[in-house]
């Protein structure tokens, strides 16, 4: 299993998470890069900022720190949701785990942006953050 499956695996197995989750093919609904069209809420989309490939004249570092951004969606009255959310995969993705046989370290967490916006169906609560991920 890659990082990114183990990463999004992680989202999975934590019961704080997976229980503010909505279902999607039987699955819960975190997704890398894009929520599909009639994908439900809430949800998390996770997108790859940086991967960089640390090395040495020897070859590849190991352990590198790689940053994802994570977006919480809810489609809900208010933002009650959608911060639950925020707080239960900053929660889940905070301390050191190991998950698919990757080791993670523990991680660091930039500013929340609420992105919330109107749309064609309804309104959008939408808070993002940048999470820094060591793992190797």
């Amino acid at each position: 299993m890659d990082w990114e499956q183990a990463l999004r695996q992680r989202l999975l197995d934590d019961a704080g998470c997976a229980a503010l989750l909505g279902s999607f093919d039987g699955d819960p609904a975190v997704f890398w890069t894009e929520r599909p069209q009639g994908a439900p809420y809430p949800s998390l989309v996770l997108t790859v900022v940086s991967d960089p490939r640390p090395q040495t004249l020897k070859g590849f570092q190991g352990n590198r720190e790689s940053r994802v951004q994570v977006d919480c969606r809810d489609d809900g009255a208010t933002r009650g949701a959608v911060k639950a959310l925020r707080e239960a995969a900053i929660a889940a993705l905070a301390g050191p785990f190991v998950s698919g046989g990757v080791r993670f370290g523990r991680s660091q967490f930039g500013p929340v942006r609420d992105l919330s916006e109107k749309t064609e169906t309804g309104f959008v609560h939408r808070d993002s953050f940048d999470a820094l991920i060591w793992h190797d």
